[in-house]
Parts: C-alpha cells; sequence; structure tokens
C-alpha cells in the first residue's frame, strides 16, 4: 500500500491534467517579407498565402465544427502579424457598442493569446472589436487563481489593430512589436504557444482555437493549454521604451485649524515633469526606471459599503504595478497577499508623490525574478506629516516537478525615519494532475522603530496558508483550505483580509453542461452543496465565525443567468463591530440566516442590468439588501453604466433603523478611437460625501497621450454643533501629456 501510494503520487505530480491530443503536434509559423498593410482587410497576398487556424464550438454546443473563422499569424522582423476573417450570415447583427480602449460593453470580438515561450505560465491576449477598439491583458500563473491580486484588466501595451466589417462578416488584423513579446530562442528554436477566441454575440456563440476543454475552469485563457507553435525563422527583440512626461496641476484642500475648529482653504499649483524607462536587457528579463512618477490621471476608487469585519480589497490601476504583476502574486490565504502594491504611493485614498524607483522582472535561468525598489515623498494629508518611505520587494520563483508546479520566496521592506516593517516567505504551487492543485505558503512579519529594537515570536508573528483546489466545472468537484494567522502578523506592504486566527474553508459543487435545450433549459447549471468557512481564536479556544452557502445557478442557453442562494452565520463578537458613527453591534454571540437571488442579463443586450435582493436576519436585527447595476449601451460614442446598493438595517431592540445608499452614476463617451472620456458620480450615505470625476483621454497613438481629470468631493451634510464643514474637502484638475520613444 505505502509503495503503491508512493507511485500514485510520482505519477500526478508529472501527468500534466486532463489530455488533450492536440498539444502533442507542434504547428510551425513561418516569416513574411511581404508588406502587410494594416487597415483591417485580409485583401493583402501575405494572407494568401499562409495556412488557416481552424475554430471550433465552445459555446453553447462544445466541439461543433465552425467554418465561418480563420485564423492566419505570421511576422517579419520587427513585428507579429495576426488576421481573423470571421465570417458572418448576418453581418447586419453583428454587435459594436464601444470606441473606448480596454471597455467592453457586449462587443463581438476576435482574440489572440500568445505564450511566447512556451512557459505554460504566462500569456499575453490581445482583442479587437468590430468598430476597432481595443483590449489587451496578461495572464499569470497559467491561469490560477492566488486569492485576490492586484492586477487589473487593462495592460496598455503597445500594439496596433484595426477592423472592417463587409458583407460577408468582419476582418481584423494586430500588428504587435515583437519586442514588447520577449520572445526567447532556447537550443535554437523559438517555441511558443497560441489559443484564439470569436464571439457571435447576438447568437450567443463563443468559437475556440484549439479544441479547448469546457470542463476544465478557465481553459480559454490557460497558457498551459495553448497549442504549442514554433516560429520558424524568429529573430528576438530587445525592449527599450523611454516615456517623458509633463504634468500642471491646482489642487485646493481645506484643513482644520484645530484652535477655532475652522477650515482654512490650501491652494497649490504645479508644473511638474518625470521619466519612465523600460529597457530589455535580455529578451526575457527587463528594468523599468522611474523618476518623479505620478499617477494624477487614473480613475478614482468606487464607493464600497463594508458589512462585516473583513478590510476592503480594491484594484490597482496604476499601469508600472500591472506589468508582470503576476510575478508578485504571493498567497498568504483565500483572499490575502504578503505583497499589495496598493500600500505605495496611496495613504488614505489620496496619491503620495514617488520620488523615483526601479523594477527589475523576468527569467534567470530557471528562476524568476522580481525586484522593485520605490522612495516616496513626505507630505500632508488632513495636517498629518507622513514621512519619506522606501518600498522595496524581492520576489523569486523556481520551476519543480513540471512546467506548472513552482517555488518561491518573497522578502518585503518598508522603511522610515522611525519605523520598518519586513515581511518574507516561502510559497509553492503544485500541480498534481487532472487540474488538482496544491498551493501553499509560510510567512513571517517584523517591525519597529529600528532593526535592533524588535521582537519576534514564530507564532504570532507568522501566517500559513494550505489549499487543496480542483480547478473545474463539471461534475463534482471540491476546494479544501486552511490557514493560521498569528496575533502581531502585520505584512505593511501586503493585505490582509482577516487576521488573528485559525480557519477551514471547504468547497462542493457539482457542474453540468447541456450542448442542446433538448438536453434542459440550462446551458450550464451549478449546484454549490457546500460553501463554508469556520473561524476559530489563535489558541483554538472560541469559534468566532461559521456559514455555510448552499446555492444553485443556471446560465440559459441565451446568455442570461439567475441565482438563489441560502447562508446561516454565526459570529462571537469580543469587541463592538462598528459600521458607522451610527451603527454598531455589540460584543456578543448571533446566529442569523439569509437569502439572496441574483439575475444577470445577456451580455449581447444593448440595455442590461444584474440585480440582486438579499433578505434576512443580520446579528440581533434584520437586512434588507438590494443591488441594482443597469447598462446601457446607446451606440458606440455613449454608454451609461450605474450601480445603486441599497441597505436597511433594522435592530428593533436597540431602536436602530437606518437605511445605507450608495448610488454611482458613469457616462462612458468616444468621439472617436482616438478622443474618449468619463463623467463619473458616486454618493456615500454613510460618510455624507458626495463625489465627482471626469476623464479626457486624446490618444495620438499608443503610447502618446494627453489627458485631463478632474476629481472633487462634496460633504451632504456640513453643519454640527461646534462647527461646519467646507462645501467641498478638495477639489484636483490635472493636465497630463506623456510620449513614448520605441526602438
Amino acid at each position: 500500500m505505502k509503495h503503491f501510494i508512493s507511485i500514485y503520487f510520482i505519477y500526478l505530480m508529472v501527468h500534466n491534467g486532463f489530455s488533450q491530443s492536440y498539444l502533442d503536434t507542434v504547428e510551425d509559423i513561418y516569416k513574411t517579407d511581404k508588406l502587410v498593410t494594416l487597415d483591417g482587410n485580409l485583401d493583402d497576398e501575405v494572407w494568401k498565402d499562409l495556412k488557416p487556424f481552424h475554430f471550433t464550438e465552445y459555446s453553447p454546443s462544445w466541439g461543433q465544427t465552425d467554418v465561418l473563422t480563420s485564423l492566419y499569424v505570421t511576422f517579419d522582423d520587427n513585428y507579429l502579424y495576426v488576421g481573423f476573417d470571421a465570417k458572418d450570415p448576418n453581418p447586419e447583427k453583428i454587435i459594436k457598442r464601444t470606441l473606448v480602449r480596454d471597455g467592453y460593453y457586449g462587443d463581438d470580438y476576435s482574440t489572440i493569446y500568445i505564450d511566447p515561450n512556451q512557459t505554460g505560465k504566462n500569456a499575453f491576449m490581445f482583442s479587437v472589436y468590430p468598430s476597432g477598439a481595443r483590449l489587451d491583458h496578461a495572464i499569470y500563473n497559467d491561469n490560477v487563481s492566488l486569492g485576490r491580486s492586484s492586477d487589473g484588466p487593462t495592460y496598455d501595451m503597445i500594439w496596433e489593430g484595426k477592423s472592417q466589417i463587409n458583407a460577408d462578416g468582419w476582418q481584423s488584423e494586430f500588428r504587435i512589436p515583437l519586442s514588447v513579446l520577449r520572445f526567447e530562442i532556447r537550443n535554437g528554436q523559438v517555441l511558443g504557444g497560441i489559443s484564439a477566441v470569436r464571439t457571435i454575440n447576438y447568437d450567443n456563440k463563443l468559437l475556440v482555437y484549439p479544441k479547448l476543454p469546457q470542463e476544465i475552469s478557465g481553459a480559454i485563457a490557460q497558457p498551459s493549454l495553448k497549442k504549442p507553435v514554433r516560429f520558424i525563422g524568429l529573430l528576438p527583440k530587445k525592449d527599450l521604451q523611454i516615456t517623458p512626461y509633463i504634468l500642471g496641476s491646482n489642487n485646493n484642500e481645506y484643513h482644520i485649524d484645530p484652535k477655532n475648529s475652522t477650515f482654512n482653504k490650501v491652494s497649490k499649483s504645479k508644473l511638474n515633469a518625470g521619466l519612465d524607462v523600460r529597457i530589455g536587457v535580455t529578451p526575457n528579463l527587463t528594468l523599468d526606471l522611474t523618476l518623479n512618477t505620478d499617477f494624477s490621471q487614473v480613475d478614482i476608487d468606487n464607493q464600497i459599503v463594508n458589512l462585516d469585519r473583513s478590510s476592503i480589497f480594491l484594484p490597482e490601476r496604476r499601469k508600472f504595478f500591472l506589468q508582470q504583476a503576476g510575478l508578485f502574486i504571493f498567497n498568504t490565504g483565500l483572499q490575502s497577499q504578503l505583497f499589495y502594491s496598493r500600500t505605495i504611493g496611496i495613504n488614505n485614498g489620496q496619491l503620495t508623490p514617488i520620488i523615483g524607483g526601479a523594477k527589475l522582472t523576468g527569467e534567470l535561468g530557471n528562476w524568476d525574478v522580481g525586484f522593485i525598489t520605490l522612495q516616496t515623498e513626505g507630505i500632508k494629508i488632513n495636517q498629518n506629516a507622513i514621512d519619506s518611505e522606501n518600498f522595496s520587494v524581492l520576489r523569486l520563483r523556481r520551476k519543480v516537478f513540471n512546467n506548472r508546479s513552482f517555488i518561491g520566496f518573497m522578502a518585503t521592506n518598508r522603511v522610515r525615519n522611525d519605523y520598518f516593517n519586513s515581511a518574507i516567505g516561502l510559497d509553492g504551487v503544485f500541480d498534481l494532475g487532472h487540474e488538482n492543485l496544491l498551493i501553499g505558503s509560510i510567512s513571517s512579519t517584523f517591525e519597529g522603530k529600528n532593526y535592533g529594537n524588535t521582537s519576534f515570536n514564530l507564532l504570532d508573528n507568522s501566517r500559513l496558508a494550505l489549499q487543496f483546489n480542483q480547478r473545474k466545472q463539471e461534475g463534482w468537484f471540491m476546494k479544501g483550505a486552511y490557514e493560521y494567522s498569528g496575533d502581531l502578523y502585520n505584512p505593511a506592504m501586503g493585505f490582509v483580509k482577516r487576521n488573528k486566527h485559525h480557519n477551514i474553508h471547504g468547497e462542493l459543487e457539482n457542474g453540468k453542461f447541456n450542448r442542446t435545450k433538448v438536453d434542459g433549459i440550462f446551458n450550464y447549471r451549478k449546484l454549490t452543496l457546500v460553501n463554508s468557512d469556520v473561524f476559530y481564536t489563535p489558541d483554538l479556544s472560541k469559534v468566532l465565525t461559521w456559514y455555510n452557502s448552499t446555492g444553485y445557478m443556471g446560465r440559459f442557453f441565451t446568455g442570461e443567468e439567475v441565482s438563489l442562494s441560502g447562508t446561516m452565520q454565526y459570529e462571537f463578537l469580543e469587541q463592538p463591530l462598528k459600521f458607522s458613527d451610527d451603527i454598531s453591534i455589540p460584543k456578543g454571540q448571533y446566529f442569523f440566516k439569509f437569502l439572496k437571488g441574483q439575475f444577470t442579463s445577456a451580455k449581447r443586450s444593448a440595455l442590461k442590468a444584474t440585480t440582486s435582493i438579499q433578505y434576512g436576519e443580520f446579528f440581533d436585527g434584520n437586512n434588507l439588501e438590494f443591488q441594482f447595476s443597469p447598462e446601457w449601451n446607446i451606440n458606440e460614442h455613449v454608454s451609461l453604466i450605474g450601480s445603486w446598493r441599497l441597505n436597511h438595517l433594522n435592530f428593533k431592540t436597540r431602536q436602530i433603523d437606518e437605511w445605507i445608499n450608495i448610488p454611482q452614476m458613469r457616462i462612458i463617451w468616444a468621439y472617436n478611437l482616438h478622443l474618449s472620456g468619463s463623467i463619473t458620480a458616486q454618493y456615500n450615505s454613510l460618510t455624507n460625501k458626495f463625489f465627482t470625476s471626469a476623464r479626457l483621454r486624446y490618444n495620438f497613438k499608443d503610447g502618446h497621450d494627453f489627458y485631463l481629470a478632474y476629481n472633487k468631493g462634496y460633504n451632504t451634510i456640513r453643519d454640527f454643533s461646534t462647527f461646519q464643514l467646507p462645501y467641498y474637502n478638495n477639489q484636483v484638475i490635472v493636465a497630463k501629456y506623456t510620449i513614448t520613444f520605441m526602438k
């Protein structure tokens, strides 16, 4: 028995998951010396000479042969070229809704995924819509979810794409610089992986190349499932980008005078300049340098209601941190990270100037390496002085056992005059075969006034996380996890959703695809039998939280989704839990139950919405929660996007009856593919604040932009017994011009 278990374990470690026969052969992609005119029409001679890659249907009827779509790929000395011929018998039904870069509102699209060096873990995604709008993104860690990470949906690589609708459907062309793809010659060859996606949204169809498995969750983006290709004659190019910027801004803020409880207006205007440089040290190792970094054009965060005792995770939007963000993911629990880039240059929601720094990312032999160091400027926020700080992080990873397994190390360090915080950790992801993953990490933190004046206890200052995950979506599948977080564990450059606990998490689900409506009303349905957490105190003496949710989700053949779930929850509060000045929960034990239902419209609809209603007990009272997120794509020039969260909290025994109201409205507009912008308004009844922002972007071409940004935060309730708040707290106007020079 002992030998059988050992042999089985070795088999799992070397097996590469579900067997896909297309992975056993390699397609050759050849160089061209012919001219490619980038206009969205595949009428150049170069396309006629290429072998097409053909598609199959992924959904709703998986496996059916598609005869409408062809993919072509070639390259020359400087660029990779991609062509899509997306035929359609009903070209008048092709959906084109936006001209905005990196926006998606239900448009049809053609997408190619490229794993340049057949890593089986990382890939780039490039999409073009029928309108000519584009979107790009990066896939990391074989699309394995390692908790919440700070990488956002936009990547903003420098590339070009065009499209045209014609009588037979629509076509698109991509031109991607070889230097940004970072190809590498290994053993005399350039081996990579590709896959592609095309949608016919009016018919709710998704087509893919190659024939990707439907039963694996996230298979479409998964780098290890890309079709192996060989680029014959490709010579890699090193990346070199130099991006200077110039910025002018005006900032008005009100600061309180503690002597007489009045507010004084402080106005600042500045003219500034900065520089970003990206150097390809080798084809697969990149050095980024930044001087006087500024992110003023980045949009404001959405207002969020937090009605539990977990921290709020906000996504990263800054390009410097988005590039190669996947390398710096270090999972310390189901939704926690040892490194969270928003700890750098953001304090209390406000941007802190970054003097400069460097980032080195890529591969050295068998090692993935990453290093970031940045120095922030000392400033005052609300009369509170914030010293200049240095932020540094080192990341190392090495492949073990197979292409989808690694062990890694991370160290972070945050230092200012009177304080330091350091963290170190080891982590690993192990592919056990058949899409079974074992994920684990252990990390410790140290902090104090100086390195000679700090104490350390291994249990109190450490965090341990283990997870077993079956990456499946058909049949029965499960997830199990354990984590421990000590009393003094505090990564000042990380994100901790919840600390000071033992946590056991479990999920058990069953999914099923129906190929035709004869098989059932849903194209896909999923039963969640168990989705449960139990939190204990660090000494295991008390249960702090327990809950279990059971639910059912169904996706119709037309694209709409419905779901219903029920939750039972127990909470033991050792201290009162405060949500706002008016709403708090006394310490004690609570058991409550609630139901939730949700409906999501199909993406193909111009007018669509996600609507959810939750009602039930909430600690010692009741909670009615309504969320409504409508979207109206009026035409390709204008879209209206809204959200509204309404909570009615009623604690009868304590005579508390409160409404929480968080509405938001956003207008996304684009005059053409170059000129676009947005106007956003948000209100938060918990803080009695109203926020407005406006963004204008003129994109001359990729890497060459002009931004105009405006933010203002208002006080909706101003009069208090001893003082009066100003009409607004802050107002910022920024104009920024940036241009990239590229080798």
